[in-house]
């Protein structure tokens, strides 16, 4: 893949007991509760289908959790694609409705935050004495 994370490189090749565990309760409970949500509105095909795959992966978590690195992959491979969509939408999405309206009203009003006035006839900032010193650079956290 050019230009993008290589999902062989961030996915380990075996899931440890715990992680697999994990992986396994988590989405598998998560297919149940889609489960749930497909039977209340009637569409119980696919609530089948949903809770036969969520009981599957919450069983194998328990049963067999070690062995769900093909799974793990898949799922991640999965979501790694999703991110690839969903992102762009997103962040235009921002763009276009908090970004750009916020932009064109400063625009309208004549507001630009970058330009600063001069004080006594100059813009730099005065500190207070024992501030910015280089100490104060290391160990910010």
């Amino acid at each position: 893949m050019e230009g993008g994370i290589r999902l062989e490189n961030t996915v380990p090749a075996r899931l440890s007991a715990h992680e697999g565990k994990k992986f396994a309760l988590t989405v598998g409970a998560a297919f149940l509760v889609l489960a749930g949500v497909a039977w209340r509105r009637d569409h119980l095909r696919v609530a089948g289908g949903l809770a036969a795959l969520g009981g599957l992966l919450a069983i194998a978590g328990v049963l067999i959790p070690g062995q769900l690195g093909p799974a793990y992959r898949a799922w991640m491979g999965f979501a790694h694609l999703l991110s690839r969509i969903t992102t762009p939408i997103f962040l235009a999405a921002t763009y276009y409705l908090a970004f750009f309206p916020t932009g064109m009203l400063m625009r309208l009003f004549a507001r630009n935050p970058m330009v600063r006035k001069p004080v006594d006839g100059s813009y730099w900032v005065d500190r207070p004495d024992g501030a910015g010193r280089r100490s104060d650079l290391e160990r910010q956290f």
